[in-house]
Parts: C-alpha cells; sequence; structure tokens
C-alpha cells in the first residue's frame, strides 16, 4: 500500500462542498452541519485545477487536527520570530478595522471586521492562511495568492526554513523503510 502525502491526508473524510459566497471556507466540530470537517468552494470562480487547489490550500485548517504536533511546531516558531509577529500584528489591525489596507487604502467595512481576540484569530485563520500563502504563493490559478512573494514574506530563518521543509513534503509521501535496504551504510 502506497503511504499518503500530507496534503492526500488532509483531505481524508473531508466533505466538499459547494457555495455561492466568498472563495472558500473550512468548518469542523460545532461550526459544521455534520459534525465532520466540511470545505466549502465557490464553484463560480474556481474550475479545475484552480478549484483543486483551493480545496486543498483550505484543508490546511485541519493540520492542527491531523498533524497536530507539527502544527504546534510551526506555529510557536512563527509566534518566536519577531519579524513574523510585526506581520501578524499589522494584519491584525487590519482586518479589526485598527489601520486601512495598505492594497486598497480602505478601512475593512465594520460588519466584516475580525472580532476574535488575536492568538484565537491566529490559530485559527491567520496562521494557516500564511503556511498557504508559502506553498501557493503568486500560483496563477489562485487570485488570492496573487499579492503573496515566497521570497518577500515577513519571516526569520527559522520559520522560513520549515515552511520550506513542509512545502517539499507536501505533495511528497513519506520515505518508507530504512535506508540503503536496513544495510549498514
Amino acid at each position: 500500500m502506497t503511504e499518503k502525502n500530507l496534503r492526500q491526508k488532509l483531505l481524508e473524510n473531508v466533505q466538499i462542498m459547494t457555495t455561492d459566497k466568498g472563495h472558500s471556507e473550512t468548518q469542523w466540530g460545532d461550526d459544521s452541519p455534520t459534525g465532520q470537517p466540511v470545505i466549502y468552494i465557490n464553484d463560480s470562480k474556481y474550475k479545475g485545477a484552480a478549484r483543486d487547489k483551493m480545496i486543498s490550500a483550505e484543508s490546511l485548517h485541519l493540520l492542527k487536527f491531523v498533524d497536530p504536533e507539527r502544527h504546534a511546531d510551526l506555529e510557536s516558531t512563527a509566534l518566536a520570530d519577531p519579524e513574523y509577529m510585526k506581520w501578524a500584528n499589522s494584519s491584525y489591525d487590519i482586518v479589526t478595522g485598527k489601520k486601512p489596507d495598505p492594497e486598497t487604502g480602505e478601512f475593512i467595512p465594520e460588519g466584516e471586521r475580525e472580532t476574535r481576540d488575536f492568538g484565537k484569530w491566529h490559530n485559527i485563520s491567520r496562521f494557516d492562511q500564511v503556511i498557504g500563502g508559502y506553498l501557493y504563493a503568486q500560483d496563477k490559478d489562485l487570485p488570492t495568492m496573487k499579492n503573496w512573494n515566497r521570497a518577500e514574506l515577513q519571516m526569520g530563518t527559522d520559520l522560513r526554513g520549515k515552511l520550506q521543509t513542509f512545502a517539499e513534503e507536501w505533495e511528497t509521501p513519506p520515505k518508507l523503510g530504512k535506508p540503503n535496504g536496513g544495510r549498514p551504510l
């Protein structure tokens, strides 16, 4: 039996449903209508490879359940990274309406502003978005990633290195067995 890659593991037992609102959304637990993970995708905006990529990107919200140790290691590295935290706090100020969006110069409309505290917002939404932004930066199929540039993401070398390792494992199944057939090198 072939070992599954991380992306495949995240999509196991996930129901994919359509929505006509926004781009996509992931629900699980009490938020899910079934109690099981559900990824909603706006099929009017995403077709073919773009749809598959958006579903994969949304599945990153499930990393904390599928591989909690990896998620905790990545997030604790991020929270200890001063450069990353400056960026995260700035993003929080934008989504809560404390400062305008630098891309548009406008404030987020009051009814669309983030209401969760920083910790909850970061753990449930933002950090998963950063992982997805690293994986899919400037992907032509995903309009939500057009302004993400992997080389310019504001983070230190430790976090960048861990995200690069994550990206390399995203599509690659783990190696089974021991190197060199288990024989001494």
